[in-house]
């Protein structure tokens, strides 16, 4: 098939990542894969770099929507395109433009537990303009359903797969990001990779810190990510006393060097119908990490309580302090959770899975647009 896969923000996280996993795997598999997003962004930069074919669309401006979706349609014309993935909203509503009257077919990932319906453009592109949606985790099939009114069949869960690399590579990686870190080898590193915004809930990661540097100090919790929050985080770290215990690394573009340097990942998300799946907890998975999280979202999926890592209730900054001290203190336990890690990404969580069961459903799309002819 010929594919297209966009993505219309102005970030890179977790959904801009699947973007570009998928398109590797999707060419991988023997389709023609394009990625459209706004120009200059790192994802058709990575893009480039690995040879896949890019479409640098001006993906801005309400009053723009139907001009982009005419040069989406053109593109979509020009390529001979299938099937048009879609991942954020914007590109989500011209996309749907797009397929009108065109033999192309429009599959739209959900990948946030929050409704994607708030007025009637949305609604038509919702029922009319969309041929089938993808959601990261059943929290995120439920709300489309319980929210926004689209009909269940119309949606597969498929979680998100990311890659690994060899032991090879971790081994260096761990030795090369631990100089850069300027830590001992006995030093507990528990790393966290998320945006700076409310729902990831550093305020109480941040918590969690105080409390477990009481009880051990050779301890270190790099946080990797940028957003609003980043002046607000320091002064709460000042506030703390725990200035030598955390450092803010900011947004990190060579994630699979620096996962290998932690011991422990820790992710603590909010329940703000907000998180679905976090790509970062799968790279811990295939890191082979233990791994301590709120159990929010679909976060309950990628962690086997008590076998892997440990969940835990949301803003409880207590608990999520006891479960790390039980593997800061006992390294049998980390490396014995951190097998489990890797054997749960390696059975559930490959991106080749991923992007075989997103293949199915282009299929499915594609074969229904056959039969109405």
């Amino acid at each position: 098939m010929n594919i297209l896969i966009s993505n219309s923000t102005n970030i890179f996280a977790g959904g801009e990542d699947y973007v570009f996993i998928l398109a590797k795997y999707l060419r991988a598999r023997g389709h023609t894969v394009w990625v459209s997003a706004n120009p200059g962004h790192l994802l058709l930069k990575k893009c480039k770099e690995s040879r896949i074919g890019t479409v640098p669309l001006t993906y801005q401006g309400m009053s723009r929507v139907f001009r982009v979706a005419a040069q989406l349609r053109t593109e979509l014309r020009r390529r001979s395109i299938d099937v048009v993935h879609s991942n954020a909203n914007y590109d989500r509503t011209c996309a749907a433009i797009a397929v009108a009257f065109t033999p192309s077919r429009h599959v739209a990932s959900v990948h946030s537990a929050h409704s994607i319906q708030h007025n009637i453009t949305h609604w038509l592109r919702n029922r009319f303009g969309t041929d089938y949606f993808v959601a990261d985790a059943e929290a995120v099939k439920n709300v489309l359903v319980a929210e926004d009114g689209i009909p269940a069949p119309k949606i597969t869960v498929i979680p998100l797969g990311v890659e690994s690399d060899s032991q090879e590579f971790q081994s260096n990686a761990r030795t090369k990001t631990r100089a850069e870190f300027g830590v001992s080898h006995e030093t507990v590193v528990v790393g966290n990779v998320a945006r700076l915004v409310p729902f990831k809930g550093h305020t109480y990661l941040l918590q969690t810190v105080a409390e477990v540097v009481r009880t051990h100090r050779n301890v270190l919790f790099p946080i990797i990510g940028d957003g609003e929050l980043m002046d607000t985080l320091k002064q709460q770290v000042m506030q703390l006393g725990i200035e030598e215990h955390v450092r803010f690394l900011g947004f990190r573009d060579n994630l699979n060097e620096l996962y290998p340097g932690f011991d422990i990942y820790c992710h603590s998300s909010l329940e703000m119908a907000a998180e679905a799946f976090p790509l970062a907890i799968l790279r811990a998975l295939a890191t082979g990490l233990p791994v301590v999280c709120s159990n929010v979202g679909g976060i309950g999926l990628m962690v086997d309580d008590g076998v892997s890592g440990f969940l835990t209730r949301p803003e409880d900054s207590h608990a999520l302090a006891q479960a790390l001290m039980r593997l800061i203190a006992d390294s049998s336990l980390r490396r014995s959770m951190g097998r489990a890690s890797f054997n749960l990404f390696l059975s559930k969580f490959h991106a080749e899975g991923m992007a075989e069961s997103v293949e199915r459903v282009y299929m499915s799309v594609v074969s229904n647009r056959r039969k109405r002819k």
